[in-house]
């Protein structure tokens, strides 16, 4: 009888407990805690083996609220590929890219899609063969100086633009071989070559080294150019 008694007077006990276990802001042992996902912005990067060349560096970034950059370094002496464009997040979580290559004057777009993989990025289509492309977060480097091979066919002088005053520049082309010597195979470079005494009636090859300049200053180029080294010199055909 004793421990009917007990028992009797244990259930209103536990009656109250339930009770006050569900008052507002009381916790809930069986409550889901969750952590917002990782946001996409930032810097990410690959590097591409090739059979027959140095092989390519790939660099993206992504910036609020929907700008992209993408670079493609062949790192074989020429300058880098440059693609702007805008990125969007699409309703399976992967990442939609419509890019177009700077200064090349095509207006064709270029699509990606990448797929989120923790701090990767993975890309899904055929652009990159069948070892695929997967870039990585990382910080973003300080740019660097790096050596390029420039054939200069003319030195002229260019105008900046209203307000900007003119500068020295010339018509080149980038890397071990020139193209066929056809118009639009020469393109402007739009700064001087320190160290550079240009001969007219000759075609250069040079190794220079381009150098970043501070991007604090305001209407100027962001590479300076100086002289490392004339490979050869020709007479022009």
């Amino acid at each position: 009888m004793k421990n009917i008694r007990l028992l009797l007077l244990a259930v209103p006990l536990l009656l109250a407990a339930c009770q006050n276990s569900r008052q507002p802001g009381a916790a809930d042992s069986t409550q889901v805690i969750t952590t917002a996902a990782s946001t996409p912005e930032g810097y990410y990067e690959a590097s591409l083996p090739a059979a027959s060349s140095p092989g390519r560096l790939i660099a993206l970034t992504l910036r609020a609220p929907a700008e992209v950059q993408m670079t493609t370094d062949y790192l074989n002496g020429t300058p880098e590929i440059l693609q702007m464009g805008n990125w969007s997040v699409q309703n399976d979580g992967g990442i939609l890219i419509t890019l177009v290559t700077v200064g090349s004057g095509n207006p064709e777009k270029d699509t990606l899609y990448f797929q989120p993989d923790g701090e990767s990025l993975r890309y899904e289509g055929s652009n990159y063969g069948s070892d695929g492309l997967t870039l990585v977060r990382k910080e973003q480097p300080t740019p660097a100086v790096k050596e390029l091979l420039i054939w200069v066919k003319s030195e002229g002088e260019c105008d900046r633009g209203p307000g900007f005053g003119k500068t020295k520049c010339y018509e080149v082309q980038y890397g071990e071989k020139p193209a066929t010597p056809v118009a639009g195979a020469w393109e402007k470079l739009m700064e001087p070559i320190e160290g550079l005494t240009f001969e007219k009636g000759h075609i250069y090859k040079l190794r220079v080294n381009r150098i970043p300049r501070d991007p604090r200053i305001q209407d100027i180029g962001a590479y300076e150019y100086k002289l490392i080294e004339i490979m050869s010199k020709e007479k022009a055909k």
